[in-house]
């Protein structure tokens, strides 16, 4: 471990840390004996933050600090991450998944509550949303209720393809492709600028009027020189790094469009059902690195090609936590194709929405119920 991370890792637990201190003080608490005595007056109240609220608590730069902490975390096998509760309404085409998570020593544990309900749209809802409830490590009472809308999932997203980026791509980065025009392709790209400094980006989706939406906002936001491409296959061609970020249940990239030396941070595929990258694109790739191999082998990108058998365990050289630790070795050399499969790991979940929550009480965000 770096000394840079070393210094990094610190400030991060000292904010985890300081978020207890903070909401001690705000009931005027000092000792648990107090806690006790309050939560049996029933002055044990709860903070409610929405959406907006948590978008002024979690930047970009914090938000990839945060992560990069909780993957060594995870590494080092600091992390409680008891199995998923699932819950199907058919009736109504919905779907609700409930996990939780907590980071040891942290003073928080997290439980988070994802629903998909795909007849939404036609009422006018979102098909997704989301809910993260915080509780007090100490005492087991509830501290917060974050209607976040996945908000903190697509920061801790787009804060995982940086640390790939960071520890795959190669420093200089000419060219960018970025496959996909929702919010987590808007999001990786934002994240992608903390670490790289981009000269250009290409853009390609299925639909013309979403991809010139994209292309204006990130032109609109952040000034970017971008291009919209006709193909896939025009998109990447000529990338340093590309950034696959779609709900496709057909592969879109081929290994004989890539370059020698670009690096692919995919992050669409999180069911066994979506596919971006086509099998020979891992068996091409000199390094692959995933977010967990368990998950990955099961949902993955990597899942279609060990299926396929183009690749096999032993090719895998192991996961991002590790790399980021220095247990492992990444890209040792300019020309090797990098691929990075995330498929997402909700054990971030508990330390950016302790983050999320230091943040909303220093700034005197939410209201207490």
């Amino acid at each position: 471990m770096s000394i840079a991370f070393r210094d990094k890792l610190k400030f991060v637990l000292h904010l985890l840390k300081e978020a207890n201190i903070l909401i001690k003080d705000n009931f005027r608490m000092k000792n648990l004996q107090e806690v006790e005595i309050c939560a049996i007056l029933g002055f044990m109240a709860i903070l409610i933050l929405n959406e907006d609220e948590l978008r002024q608590t979690v930047t970009t730069a914090e938000s990839v600090d945060v992560v990069e902490a909780a993957f060594a975390a995870i590494a080092e096998g600091r992390m409680n991450v008891p199995g998923r509760f699932g819950l199907n309404l058919p009736g109504v085409r919905g779907s609700v998944e409930i996990k939780g998570t907590y980071l040891d020593e942290a003073p928080y544990f997290v439980i988070k509550v994802s629903s998909a309900f795909l007849d939404n749209p036609s009422i006018n809802l979102p098909t997704q949303s989301e809910l993260t409830a915080v509780f007090d490590a100490a005492t087991g009472f509830p501290v917060a209720l974050m209607c976040d809308n996945g908000y903190l999932t697509q920061m801790r997203a787009g804060a995982a393809g940086a640390l790939a980026a960071e520890y795959l791509a190669n420093k200089t980065v000419h060219r960018v492709a970025v496959i996909g025009t929702g919010n987590q392709a808007y999001i990786q790209l934002k994240m992608l600028m903390m670490v790289r400094n981009l000269q250009s980006v290409v853009v390609w989706g299925r639909t013309p009027i979403k991809t010139d939406m994209y292309a204006r906002r990130m032109v609109e936001d952040h000034d970017l020189n971008i291009e919209i491409a006709h193909s896939v296959e025009s998109a990447v061609r000529e990338a340093d790094l590309i950034i696959t970020a779609t709900s496709s249940e057909q592969p879109l990239i081929r290994a004989a469009w890539l370059k020698p030396g670009v690096h692919i941070t995919a992050i669409g595929s999180n069911s066994p059902s979506k596919q971006e990258l086509y099998p020979d694109v891992l068996a091409r790739a000199e390094v692959i690195i995933v977010d967990k191999f368990s998950q990955c082998a099961a949902i993955g990108e990597i899942h279609h090609a060990l299926e396929a058998g183009v690749i096999t365990k032993s090719d895998i050289q192991g996961e991002l936590g590790h790399l980021i630790l220095g247990n492992i070795s990444g890209r040792t050399d300019p020309e090797q194709i990098t691929v990075a499969d995330l498929t997402g790991l909700n054990v971030q979940d508990s330390a950016i929405a302790t983050l999320a929550l230091e943040k909303a009480l220093f700034l005197g965000l939410g209201q207490r119920v």
